[in-house]
């Protein structure tokens, strides 16, 4: 496979934000010191296991009164980077509205396939129907947008079980600068671990598929690279869906709505469907 690198600047995001090693620093000690005062008070779980691999797991964070539903979030890290230790700290505002959160982590790039990422997503899903009472929202960010995504796309349920589950019980999908359209990434170097060809990259893009009868929302930042800009363009086009600009947002800041109980953001995964 002949790797390019003519997209590299358009899908690079650290290096266009100030002072994103110093972010990245913070939600890891921010994320820390919550998981320990939730672990401490016995409101959280940690390293559940939704599957057979051993980054198969996810904590779960519990508000102080009968959950009113689940929130999965998904990470990001273009599939090849990070874990669910550095989000924790994110189910605040989640937590506040009633809702427990639910952060997984997955097998990354190369090891698996971004179509076998899919794969984990979806048993997490079915592991959380299975186990957990109550309507489930879903929101990712970057290359977990593009898993959420994945989730109501209708080729992942054909001659499903699940289906009727999903339709019922899925409240709202919320990907946040997502990566709807995989094909730019083949030329990129990243792609030297993604392994996409063509084909492989159109049939993992939501935008190729239709949408399933949920709520999806696309958030994007204002000041985000301007790829991704257009790739939540591509995605709100393609499922006729509503798309949120963050204003004075980029990449990273996209996120600390996650922190405010009464940010749009948050109320977009509180509201229950009707």
């Amino acid at each position: 496979m002949t790797i390019t690198k003519e997209n590299d600047e358009a899908y690079s995001n650290a290096a266009f934000i100030y002072n994103s090693e110093e972010i990245v620093a913070n939600w890891i000690k921010k994320a820390g010191h919550f998981r320990t005062v939730k672990l401490k008070n016995g409101t959280a779980k940690i390293d559940i296991s939704y599957g057979d691999s051993s980054r198969q797991k996810f904590d779960i964070f519990q508000p102080n009164a009968e959950p009113r539903g689940t929130v999965i979030f998904v990470h990001g890290g273009y599939w090849i980077d990070l874990d669910k230790s550095y989000w924790s700290h994110f189910a605040s505002g989640i937590l506040a509205n009633g809702y427990r959160c639910i952060i997984p982590s997955y097998d990354l790039c190369p090891t698996i396939e971004i179509s076998g990422i899919t794969g984990q997503i979806k048993e997490l899903l079915a592991y959380v129907l299975e186990n957990y009472a109550g309507i489930v929202s879903l929101a990712g960010h970057s290359a977990g947008g593009h898993l959420v995504s994945r989730m109501v796309s209708s080729d992942q349920w054909q001659n499903s079980i699940l289906k009727s589950h999903i339709l019922k019980r899925l409240n709202q999908v919320v990907a946040i600068s997502p990566i709807a359209d995989l094909r730019p990434l083949l030329k990129t170097s990243m792609n030297s671990k993604f392994n996409l060809n063509y084909e492989t990259a159109k049939k993992e893009s939501p935008v190729f598929h239709k949408k399933i009868n949920v709520p999806v929302t696309v958030v994007v930042g204002e000041q985000e690279r301007p790829a991704f800009l257009s790739q939540a363009e591509f995605l709100s086009e393609a499922w006729s869906c509503s798309k949120i600009i963050a204003m004075g947002k980029h990449h990273f800041s996209v996120l600390d709505d996650f922190e405010n109980e009464r940010s749009e953001l948050v109320n977009l995964l509180a509201k229950v469907k009707h």
